[in-house]
């Protein structure tokens, strides 16, 4: 391929999750290219641009996107401003992979969707990676096989090693939780209906508004329910489990571990620090897939501007929930016939 057919990309973000886009697209995705790079950390930029053998750096986000130079746009810049960034990427009718959460209110999320409607096409993707990943995709194949019966309930568990002191259970909800949701959606081929969530405080050392551990109960369409536990401190690594319950089976993913280690009297496997090195394939799946449908002009596999608008839904239901202690509705509306 000659660089003439090359999508130019432009990384708006490089901090640990636009830095690793920025070196995936430069290493694993031969139809790309990274041509510039933003942060408001003017260094991060720099290292990132040498990443990419060389790009250039721009001096704000609406100059990325509107630059000749840039054919697709990726966000992995603070959450606030995702919402933000994609709707001047749809406003320079530009393809745009946005990082999670699509926007951090509904009101966002629903202009986002109004305006990628408006323009005609599917411009906007989401970064729920976990769509991608071998181990979720084989638990999601187990299910389409009917060898197990109709998937009835997720179980999932979300686990960090640590967080921010005095992080709120309204960000882990925001932040984190919505992979969850997102997988439980999505593993189950159903929306949510209603959600109840649970918090505490898993140190008393903590801030007395520390929310680190959350237990949250979902009730889906089609007689689905799911239970995901997020746990944003647990000082020992990073892990993530998805279960289906099925009608006459389950299926569970396997840790993907590559080596059983023996040392100190202990034998056991490695267990990550974040989430980086644990979805690398994922991510380098996902962008080969985003890549591939700006250049085939066919819809990207992965999560749609819907799953980020669905997933701001269930989390400002569970945001509410968590304060009230009460059960929740999520009135999501009849999804659009230009997301089928």
């Amino acid at each position: 391929m000659n660089d003439s057919q090359l999508t130019r990309v432009g990384v708006i973000g490089t901090g640990g999750m636009g830095s690793r886009h920025v070196v995936n697209l430069h290493r694993y995705v031969g139809g790309a290219t990274v041509t510039t790079v933003y942060d408001l950390d003017q260094g991060k930029a720099a290292q990132a641009a040498d990443q990419a053998g060389g790009a250039s750096i721009a001096d704000d986000p609406i100059q990325l996107i509107q630059s000749p130079n840039v054919d697709a746009v990726l966000i992995a810049s603070p959450d606030d401003t995702h919402a933000r960034m994609t709707l001047a990427c749809l406003e320079a009718g530009k393809p745009v992979l946005c990082e999670k959460p699509l926007a951090t209110t509904v009101d966002d999320a629903v202009e986002v969707l109004d305006a990628e409607i408006g323009c005609g096409r599917r411009l906007v993707s989401v970064g729920f990676m976990r769509r991608f990943d071998p181990q979720h995709l084989a638990v999601k194949q187990a299910a389409l096989s009917d060898e197990i019966g109709r998937p009835l309930l997720f179980k999932g568990v979300h686990r960090n090693a640590s967080v921010a002191f005095g992080i709120s259970g309204a960000t882990v909800l925001t932040n984190s939780a919505g992979h969850d949701f997102d997988s439980a959606r999505w593993l189950l081929g159903e929306e949510v209906q209603e959600v109840y969530v649970r918090g505490l405080r898993s140190r008393p050392e903590l801030h007395p508004d520390t929310r680190d551990l959350l237990v949250i109960e979902m009730v889906l369409s089609n007689n689905c329910m799911a239970v995901a536990e997020v746990y944003v401190n647990d000082s020992y690594g990073y892990e993530v489990s998805a279960e289906l319950v099925c009608q006459s089976g389950a299926a569970v993913t396997m840790q993907p571990d590559l080596a059983l280690v023996r040392a100190g009297g202990h034998r056991g496997h490695r267990v990550p620090s974040d989430w980086l090195s644990r979805f690398q394939d994922a991510y380098v799946a996902e962008l080969l897939d985003w890549i591939g449908s700006i250049q085939s002009e066919q819809p990207f596999h992965g999560a749609s501007t819907w799953d980020g608008y669905a997933a701001m839904m269930v989390t400002s239901a569970c945001i509410q929930s968590l304060g009230s202690g009460a059960v929740v509705p999520v009135l999501l509306p009849e999804k659009p016939d230009f997301y089928r």
